[in-house]
């Protein structure tokens, strides 16, 4: 060997980018088995469910029950947080802006996930961008009811005497920008009646005004609640068919009355970019659940239909609904402060 040579050559800068290439390459299989053994491990620690409004009501119920199952399908708590404010938006918005990697989620309904953002100008937030849609679980089927000294017995009759006098009728809803606000007008806009909104400070509220007579029609499934009062008068199920729990009560087509295709639903979803495994795992639950006659009765007890859609199918639902919603607010001219 010649002593003037080194015995190692100096790296050039082609060959440190040829090895730093390989090294990567090398590495690659290695980062994306530790990605894929951490989506196959999830849940590994506790998960957090937002539930956007305060608790005890409607969203808590199958916030608590769904949250339960999972808990005992995934062997990880589940754990319901209340985040009340702005009508469902303060709780919405905190899971949208968290970390999409499965451990916070939303579980809500359409007056949080649509109405907010279709409904309102300028919208809150773009839940159709910043969600990702996991299950529905449950439809909150929606009842007619009017005040007994209506002189109605169909929904036929309550619009044929909508349009005979117009603008002396009115009905009530939770408040503006409720759901019930905005399926009301959705059904004067089917029927082409005028009847003018009087909002309640909520949905117990209302109900005592139609009870006294102030109010002639509400829409709302609190209705159920004073069934057998003589003085209210149930017309009808906004659903498609009739309730298992409530057979006697017909669909509003059946009653004369125009299919209203907006409908009330409760489901689950988490921040947009969530691993499409967690979505799956969770889906498989869902299907549990609908299948459970002990989850079926308590979803009942609560006014509330099985119902699952999953996936890209919720999804669709979700745009659909926010499509509809905006085009009732556009038509009906509806202003929320």
């Amino acid at each position: 060997m010649n002593p003037t040579q080194p015995s190692h050559a100096l790296a050039t800068p082609t060959s440190l980018r040829r090895r730093t290439l390989l090294a990567a390459a090398a590495a690659a299989p290695l980062v994306a088995t530790g990605r894929a053994l951490a989506q196959d491990r999830w849940p590994s620690r506790p998960v957090t469910i937002v539930s956007p409004y305060n608790p005890g009501g409607t969203n808590d119920v199958v916030a608590r029950l769904v949250a339960d199952r999972l808990q005992k399908a995934l062997g990880q708590p589940f754990i319901v947080e209340n985040k009340p404010g702005a009508a469902g938006v303060v709780g919405s918005q905190a899971v949208m802006r968290a970390k999409p990697d499965g451990y916070t989620l939303l579980s809500a309904n359409n007056g949080a996930l649509v109405i907010q953002s279709a409904g309102r100008e300028p919208s809150p937030y773009d839940t159709a961008r910043l969600v990702t849609p996991i299950m529905k679980v449950v439809d909150a089927t929606q009842f007619l009811a009017v005040s007994s000294d209506l002189p109605v017995r169909t929904v036929a009759d309550l619009v044929a005497l909508a349009k005979k006098e117009p603008g002396k009728l009115n009905y009530t809803s939770s408040g503006i920008g409720s759901f019930g606000h905005f399926v009301g007008e959705y059904f004067k806009l089917l029927t082409g009646s005028d009847m003018l909104h009087v909002p309640a400070k909520g949905s117990a509220a209302g109900l005592t005004e139609m009870m006294a007579h102030r109010i002639q029609m509400m829409i709302d499934p609190i209705v159920l609640t004073q069934a057998s009062d003589n003085r209210i008068r149930i017309l009808a199920t906004l659903g498609r068919q009739r309730v298992e729990a409530y057979p006697q009560i017909p669909t509003i087509t059946e009653s004369g009355g125009p299919a209203v295709d907006l409908f009330g639903w409760f489901g689950l979803v988490g921040p947009a970019g969530l691993p499409p495994e967690v979505v799956e795992k969770i889906a498989a639950v869902g299907k549990d659940i609908v299948g459970d006659p002990e989850a079926r009765k308590a979803f009942q007890a609560a006014g509330l239909e099985m119902s699952l859609l999953t996936g890209s199918a919720f999804g669709e639902l979700i745009r659909a609904d926010l499509r509809k919603v905006a085009d009732i607010r556009s038509r009906a001219r509806i202003q929320i402060d």
